[in-house]
């Protein structure tokens, strides 16, 4: 059971090991866009400011995730000027 716990925490853990807020918040965006798709496969009438609003945090989310990672795996730091 402590495997299966550590596995998923894993998932909301950054590059350091500590945790994110920001990919706790994908992954509950994630579930609501799979609800949207799921619930419009089935017929039902799709709201589309909520599905813009899903897909934008969705798409800035992976955008502010990939940006911390380059900065922390490639060490880039601002120079004071």
């Amino acid at each position: 059971m402590k495997i299966i716990i550590k596995w998923f925490a894993g998932f909301m853990e950054d590059q350091t090991g500590s945790a994110s807020s920001k990919r706790l918040v994908l992954y509950i965006f994630c579930f609501f866009m799979y609800m949207i798709v799921k619930g419009s496969l089935q017929g039902k009438q799709i709201n589309f400011e909520i599905l813009y609003i899903v897909a934008g945090t969705i798409a800035f989310l992976v955008g502010a995730i990939t940006s911390e990672f380059i900065t922390k795996f490639y060490g880039i730091k601002k120079k004071n000027i």
